[in-house]
């Protein structure tokens, strides 16, 4: 996949360079811009035919991304509120949640995205890589069975879709 990107953006960034001497500053660089990311994602439907994995992993990633940005939103809120309230709602505590995933690449993306979520912080993979334990600021009703699954279900679950 990532060659087949590579390959695109630099079809891509050539064509609007050509583009770009040929006219000059007759265009703007809302132009050029568009006309980079039009090649990429006539390429990237290309793709379909003759790469089909790529072609998924990329709306798979564009997925994680929305995904990403909606629970980063969702957990700043309750941040943000639980700071600006005079009592407290936190419930903390650290969980081990258990891995599926297979390599250290996805640990690694899965464990950094957890960190960038405000409220959970990944302190450590267990010595055998089947257990990521998580510093949580709510674990509702002290079951941190519900928290794991949250965490398998919507991060590690994408992360394993696209890096398969």
């Amino acid at each position: 996949m990532i060659q087949l990107l590579k390959w695109l953006a630099v079809v891509a960034l050539v064509a609007t360079l050509i583009l770009s001497m040929i006219f000059g500053d007759a265009l703007s660089l809302r132009l050029y811009v568009a006309m980079f990311f039009g090649i990429a994602i006539l390429g990237w439907l290309a793709s379909f035919f003759y790469a089909r994995k790529a072609f998924f992993q990329v709306i798979y990633l564009v997925e994680l991304s929305f995904f990403f940005l909606w629970e980063l939103t969702k957990a700043s809120l309750a941040v943000a509120f639980e700071v600006v309230r005079p009592d407290h709602n936190m419930k903390p505590g650290i969980i081990a949640v258990p891995l599926d995933t297979q390599s250290d690449l996805q640990i690694t993306i899965f464990s950094s995205l957890v960190t960038l979520t405000p409220g959970t912080l990944s302190l450590d993979v267990s010595a055998d890589k089947s257990h990521l334990f998580v510093h949580a600021m709510y674990i509702e009703k002290g079951d941190s069975s519900i928290l794991a699954k949250e965490l398998k279900d919507g991060f590690e679950r994408r992360v394993i879709r696209i890096l398969n």
